[in-house]
């Protein structure tokens, strides 16, 4: 039997298009700390986190979950902080709790409080939406803080996983030249079948110097100071990396390079579809033999 009730907490306004949909759906949504909305009125916006979470079957936490480690990450930063010890505490056994991803921090204290994990991107088909969207809304981001033409730019692609295969897709099309440095075996496959040049280690001396743009998606620090010198300065860096992203925060400042980190796309630039991919994908619940 589905799940039909659900506490929305916190986050950007695709938690607010998630909640609005699955009172579509038949849902009860109860949202607190999201951001304001007009929402239906059937979405009852609670006074505080115990009323919110209260009697909740699934419990939906923002992208990303926090910023600090210590408060839930929430768009409107007038509201009053959310401490994440808190919202443990509050929680009762059985309740669900459905993130992005479910990493230790969260883990844990479910763990110990008798609760289940969501983890949404282990559902296929939330991962291939949501990476759609992140590669349209780099290509909207690329084109409004890039001085030149896309047809004339030489790319350089960090990672082949789902958002990098979804770049590579939008852009071949457009670009001159897209190269992408992968390690894993069949993700170098999918990129030649799909028409890209993939590079080994050894090619980045040559190849650096001649990029108008390069974008990572690997939360790891791949290029090293030595690499990173070696890049042109009209070379555009978009980070589209979770924490801890793919360069430095003060990279611009350092190299002189323009640095762009991009977290969270799908939330800046389509969070009606993505909160619609949210909602459908916390319907699947039952499915996920919860």
């Amino acid at each position: 039997m589905a799940i039909q009730s659900i506490a929305i907490l916190g986050g950007d306004l695709r938690q607010c298009y998630c909640a609005e949909y699955l009172l579509s759906a038949g849902w009860q949504a109860a949202c607190f700390h999201t951001p304001d909305f007009p929402y239906r009125n059937n979405v009852k916006n609670a006074e505080s986190l115990s009323q919110a979470i209260q009697g909740a079957g699934v419990i939906l936490l923002p992208t990303p979950l926090t910023k600090d480690r210590d408060c839930l990450f929430q768009a409107i930063t007038q509201q009053a902080p959310c401490r994440l010890a808190d919202l443990w505490d509050s929680l009762s056994p059985g309740q669900i709790l459905a993130a992005h991803s479910i990493g230790p921090e969260i883990e844990t204290p479910l763990l110990q409080k008798q609760c289940k994990p969501f983890p949404l991107c282990q559902s296929e088909e939330y991962a291939a939406a949501n990476a759609l969207l992140t590669a349209e809304g780099l290509l909207s981001e690329i084109i409004r803080q890039t001085p030149f033409s896309l047809s004339s730019s030489h790319v350089l692609l960090l990672g082949y996983g789902r958002c990098g295969s979804a770049i590579g897709r939008i852009l071949r099309p457009l670009c001159d030249s897209i190269s992408v440095l992968e390690w894993e075996l069949d993700r170098k496959a999918e990129a030649e079948k799909n028409g890209l040049r993939t590079l080994t280690a050894s090619a980045l001396p040559k190849t650096l110097p001649t990029l108008s743009l390069l974008i990572n998606t690997i939360p790891s620090h791949v290029l090293d100071q030595r690499l990173l010198q070696m890049l042109p300065s009209a070379c555009h860096i978009f980070d589209i990396a979770s924490a801890p992203f793919g360069f430095p925060p003060d990279t611009s400042e350092r190299y002189l390079l323009p640095y762009f980190r991009l977290p969270g796309i799908p939330g800046r630039f389509s969070p009606a579809a993505a909160g619609q991919v949210i909602g459908k994908t916390i319907e699947r619940i039952s499915d996920y033999g919860l």
